[in-house]
């Protein structure tokens, strides 16, 4: 797949990902046999010309499906909201049977929590369409200021691959006393930013750290920040 992808094929993608939010079946492209997709690796040379656009402020990541892929779009816009950079394409291929990792500007036990949300339910084959709906609609993708992810690199001698970790968040939406009784926690899908410099195996996956970030949180959902 090239690395640049068109407005038309992002629409197509983005189009394709939104018709399943109303899908009663799981969402079985987040598994090959016993093992669960963890993430995405982002090279780190496509990582610098993306940062360094001119008046780029705000880096943004949207999902996308197509041929029974789930897939990951990165472009930059600036601080009117334009685009301003390509369509960054990736079909994150990263299916492992665990993972884990150190602190960033998320304290090691709550990213820990919402990794293990991701892998338990993950494991067990209930990646569905609920995990993509919050208070303010079926998700787009997340928003990432860039002075925050560029936060992440300030250790490192040479440009790092950037993994963008998959990861669910527990909580209680709002609602009234007595529907607050009935509520268990709801679950929503996120990401964590990691900048990695790394030794891998023949099929690209994580093997080793030799020095890593910690985790960054994409925080800022997309609605309502799109």
């Amino acid at each position: 797949m090239p690395k640049f992808i068109s407005d038309e094929v992002f629409a197509k993608w983005t189009a394709q990902w939104q018709a399943l939010e109303h899908s009663r079946e799981p969402f079985g492209f987040f598994n090959l046999g016993t093992k669960l997709l963890l993430g995405d690796f982002f090279n780190g040379d496509d990582f610098e010309t993306l940062v360094s656009t001119p008046g780029i402020a705000v880096i943004k990541v949207r999902f996308g499906f197509d041929e029974d892929k789930f897939r990951l779009v990165l472009f930059g816009v600036d601080n009117a909201g334009q685009i301003i950079t390509p369509y960054y394409a990736h079909t994150p291929g990263d299916f492992r049977e665990k993972g884990d990792g150190p602190g960033g500007n998320v304290p090691d036990v709550l990213a820990k929590q919402w990794i293990k949300y991701w892998e338990e339910i993950g494991h067990a084959g209930g990646i569905a369409s609920p995990l993509f709906r919050t208070q303010y609609g079926f998700l787009n993708g997340y928003n990432y200021p860039l002075k925050e992810l560029l936060a992440a690199l300030f250790r490192f001698e040479k440009m790092p691959k950037i993994y963008i970790r998959f990861v669910l968040h527990r909580y209680f939406p709002a609602a009234n006393e007595d529907v607050q009784k009935e509520l268990s926690g709801s679950y929503a899908f996120g990401l964590l930013f990691q900048a990695i410099s790394s030794r891998e195996g023949d099929s690209g996956a994580l093997i080793v750290p030799d020095q890593e970030s910690g985790y960054y949180d994409l925080s800022a959902p997309c609605p309502r920040t799109c």
